[in-house]
C-alpha cells in the first residue's frame, strides 16, 4: 500500500540536511528543519521551506527522540528523515516515530535493532554464512582502569594483538581504539566506552582481531517493502585517519570479478535475512597484505552494516545515475523498486573527498573558527555537497566537516585529475583545514596510482606532511608579501581607487615589488583581478577577491584573498593552489597568532570543548607527556598532555566545564 509524503521533517543539520531537502523539494515535498539562528543559514534556505526556532542547536537536541518527534508534530510534518549520525540508527526512535503516526524514512526498527548493534550484526552475519573475523562481544566493561579486564585479556591471549575495540552502535571512527598490548587495553576500553556513550547514547563495545593492512570495501544496498533487495555497486573507503573516512571512490579499483560477485551475494543475503528495506550499506575488510596480494587471494570479512544513508553515497549516485535519497523516500511511501535495478552497471568512476576544519599537522585536531570566504571550483563532473555559508563560523559543537567534493569522469585517472583541478581552484578562508592535504593525496601520493590499505595514512603521514610543506614553500614568499599588503590596507586602498575611477573592466596595478638590488628581470607587480563584499544572514561582511602577481616575463600567478573582522580580531587569508596562509591580528596586540596552544609550557586547552576528565589534583607531580585532562570536542576525545615536568599548583577548570582553545586549565608551582 502506497501513500504520499507531504511534509518532511529533517532531523539533522549541515550538508546532509541540504542534500535531503534538495531531493524532497524536487519531489514536491515540503521540508522542515531546525535552527537556533535569527536568520537561518543561506545554504539551507534554498531547500528548506520552514524552520523551527530552538534556543540552542546541540548534539543533545538531535539525540533527544521525544523532543525531535514533538518538534516534527508541531510543524504538522507527516514524515521524519534522520539523515546520518545522531538518531539515524536508533531502533527505539524509529519505532517511536511510527507509533506517533509519522512515516519513518528508513528501515524497520527490527532491522535497525539487529544491524545497528555491531554485536547483533555479527550474529546475523554468522547465521547468514557471511565470512566474519574473530571477535568478542557482550563483554563486561569496567568503569575504571582498576576494574576486571580478564575476559578481554583472555581473548587477547587466544588471538594475539593487535585488537580493535569499537562501539557496538554508530560509526565514523567514534568509540574506536586499536590496542597493541595488555598494558594499553584498560585505557583504550574506558576511552572507547566514554566516546561511544557521548556520541551514540550507548557505551556497548565489541572487540575483534585487527587486520593491519586491509582495504575497506562497502556494498550499497537498496531494498523495498515488497521483498526486492539489490546491490547497487561498491565503494572503496580505505583512505582513513583514526578510522574516519577521508576519501571514497566507486567502483572499488582492482577487485576481482569473483570477489565482487561474492561480496554482492553476501550483502544481499544478509539484508534479506533481517527483512531489510530502504538504503543501507554492508561493509567488508579485504586482506590487502603483501602476502595476500602476491597469492592473488582476496579474502574478505564482514565488518558491519549501516542501516542508513552513508556520507559517501554521492559517488554511487554519480556512477549509477540514480538518486538514493529519492528512493529512500519512495520506499518509505511504499513504492516498488524497478526490476531493472537488478542489472544496473556503473558508468565511469567517481571520487569523494571530505573537507574538514582540522589541523593536519596537529594529528587532525578539529579547528573551529570564523569563515571569511569559500570560493568553490566548478566545471564538468564537479559536484559539491555544502555544509556552511560563504561567511560563517565553525563551532566546536558538531563534526568539523565543511563540505564534500565529488568528481566524476570516465576513468579513475580522469576523476582524480578533475579532483586535483577542483581542489587547487578552491579557496577556503577559515580555520585550518585539510584542503592542501587532500590535494597532495590525490596528486602526489600512492593513492593517485592505485588502491591503498587502511593503514596508509598511519605509515606515510610524515612524508605526506613534508611533501605538502615543500609544495607550499614554493609560494610562501609571495603569499606572505600579499598578507602584509592586506594588513597594511594598501590592497583595500587600491580597490577603493579602482571603484572611484570606474575602471572595473581594467586590471588595476596596486603595488610593485622590487628590492634595491633588483634588475628589471626581478621586478614583479600585483594586479587586482576581481573583488567582492559578501554578507551572511547575520549581516557580517567579508572582503574577498583575486589578485595576480605578474613577473617581468609576463607570467602570472593568481592568489585569492579574504579579510574579516570577527570578535574584535582581524583575520587575513591568502590562498594559492589549495594552500592557505593566515594572519590573525588580535585586539590587544598587533602580533599575529596562529591559535596554536601547543607552543607554550602552560597547560592549555588544545581544542575548544568540554572537560570530561581531570586526571590530577592540586599538589600532584606530572612528567612531560603525561595526560592531564581529556576534552570532548566535535564528538571526539582529546588528551591534554603536560608540556613539561612540574607540580600542579591550582586547577582552573572542573569536569563538565566548557573551555576555549588556548584557555589555561591549570597553574604550576
Amino acid at each position: 500500500m502506497t501513500h504520499k509524503i507531504k511534509k518532511l521533517f529533517i532531523a539533522n543539520r549541515g550538508e546532509i540536511c541540504r542534500r535531503i531537502g534538495t531531493t524532497a523539494q524536487q519531489l514536491g515535498i515540503t521540508t522542515v528543519a531546525i535552527t537556533d539562528q535569527k536568520n537561518p543559514p543561506a545554504f539551507l534556505c534554498q531547500v528548506i521551506d520552514e524552520f523551527i526556532k530552538v534556543d540552542v542547536e546541540s548534539t543533545a537536541l538531535y539525540l533527544d527522540a521525544n523532543k525531535i518527534i514533538a518538534l516534527a508534530k508541531s510543524a504538522k510534518a507527516d514524515a521524519i528523515h534522520p539523515g546520518f549520525g545522531f538518531l539515524s540508527e536508533n531502533a527505539s526512535f524509529a519505532k517511536a516515530v511510527v507509533d506517533a503516526g509519522l512515516t519513518w524514512v528508513g528501515p524497520t526498527a527490527k532491522s535497525i535493532d539487529l544491524m545497528a548493534s555491531k554485536a547483533l550484526a555479527r550474529d546475523a552475519a554468522v547465521a547468514a554464512k557471511v565470512p566474519c573475523i574473530e571477535g568478542l562481544q557482550n563483554f563486561h566493561t569496567p568503569k575504571d582502569a582498576d576494574g576486571d579486564f580478564s575476559e578481554l585479556l583472555q581473548f587477547a591471549k587466544k588471538t594475539g594483538y593487535p585488537l580493535l575495540i569499537k562501539a557496538a552502535l554508530g560509526g565514523g571512527g567514534k568509540g574506536m581504539r586499536t590496542v597493541y598490548s595488555d598494558a594499553e587495553l584498560p585505557d583504550a576500553v574506558i576511552r572507547a566506552h566514554s566516546e561511544a556513550l557521548s556520541s551514540f547514547g550507548d557505551g556497548e563495545l565489541i572487540c575483534e582481531q585487527y587486520l593491519e593492512n586491509p582495504r575497506h570495501i562497502e556494498v550499497q544496498i537498496l531494498a523495498d517493502k515488497h521483498g526486492n533487495v539489490y546491490a547497487i555497486g561498491d565503494r572503496d573507503c580505505s583512505m582513513q585517519r583514526r578510522h574516519q573516512k577521508v576519501i571514497e571512490e566507486a567502483p572499488a579499483p582492482l577487485l576481482l570479478d569473483s570477489t565482487r560477485a561474492a561480496m554482492y551475494k553476501a550483502a544481499v543475503e544478509l539484508a534479506k535475512a533481517v527483512d531489510y528495506d530502504s538504503t543501507g550499506t554492508v561493509e567488508f575488510l579485504i586482506d590487502w597484505s603483501a602476502a595476500a596480494q602476491k597469492s592473488k587471494k582476496q579474502n574478505f570479512y564482514f565488518l558491519e552494516m549501516n542501516t542508513r544513508l552513508q556520507v559517501e553515497h554521492p559517488v554511487t549516485e554519480e556512477v549509477f545515475g540514480i538518486d538514493l535519497v529519492e528512493w529512500q523516500l519512495n520506499v518509505a511511501a511504499g513504492l516498488k523498486l524497478p526490476d531493472s535495478y537488478a542489472d544496473l552497471q556503473p558508468r565511469g568512476h567517481s571520487i569523494e573527498v571530505r573537507l574538514y576544519a582540522e589541523d593536519v599537522d596537529a594529528n587532525f585536531f578539529p579547528a573551529p573558527g570564523p569563515v571569511g570566504a569559500l570560493f568553490k571550483a566548478h566545471g564538468p563532473g564537479i559536484r559539491w555537497e555544502l555544509g556552511l555559508d560563504t561567511v560563517d563560523e565553525i563551532t566546536g559543537n558538531f563534526d568539523p566537516m565543511i563540505s564534500k567534493l565529488i568528481t566524476t569522469a570516465e576513468t579513475r585517472q580522469g576523476a582524480l585529475q578533475r579532483m586535483v583541478f577542483a581542489l587547487e581552484h578552491t579557496f577556503f578562508a577559515g580555520p585550518t583545514a585539510n584542503l592542501a592535504f587532500l590535494t597532495y593525496l590525490c596528486k602526489s601520493s600512492d593513492f593517485a596510482k592505485g588502491p591503498i590499505a587502511t593503514s596508509f595514512l598511519g605509515t606515510h603521514i610524515d612524508e605526506i606532511l613534508k611533501g605538502i610543506e615543500k609544495d607550499k614553500a614554493m609560494f610562501s614568499e609571495s603569499a606572505i608579501e600579499l598578507l602584509a599588503k592586506l594588513e597594511s590596507g594598501e590592497l583595500f586602498k587600491a580597490a577603493a581607487l579602482r571603484e572611484k575611477t570606474n575602471s572595473l573592466a581594467i586590471t588595476q596595478r596596486i603595488f610593485s615589488n622590487q628590492n634595491s638590488k633588483a634588475t628589471s628581470d626581478e621586478t614583479s607587480e600585483w594586479n587586482i583581478i576581481s573583488q567582492m563584499v559578501t554578507e551572511n544572514a547575520s549581516g557580517q561582511e567579508s572582503q574577498s577577491g583575486i589578485v595576480s602577481k605578474v613577473a617581468a616575463d609576463n607570467s602570472q600567478k593568481l592568489f585569492h584573498y579574504s579579510y574579516l573582522s570577527h570578535l574584535n580580531n582581524r583575520y587575513y587569508w591568502v590562498g594559492h593552489q589549495s594552500h592557505v596562509w593566515r594572519k590573525i591580528v588580535t585586539k590587544s596586540s598587533t602580533a599575529s597568532s596562529s591559535g596554536d596552544a601547543n607552543q607554550s609550557e602552560e597547560l592549555l586547552a588544545n581544542v575548544p570543548g568540554k572537560v570530561t576528565l581531570c586526571k590530577v589534583s592540586v599538589g600532584d607531580s606530572v612528567k612531560k607527556g603525561d595526560c592531564v585532562f581529556i576534552l570532548e570536542s566535535m564528538k571526539m576525545e582529546f588528551e591534554v598532555k603536560s608540556p613539561k615536568d612540574g607540580i600542579i599548583k591550582a586547577l582552573n577548570v572542573s569536569k563538565g566545564d566548557q573551555v576555549k582553545s588556548g584557555q589555561k586549565l591549570a597553574d604550576w608551582k
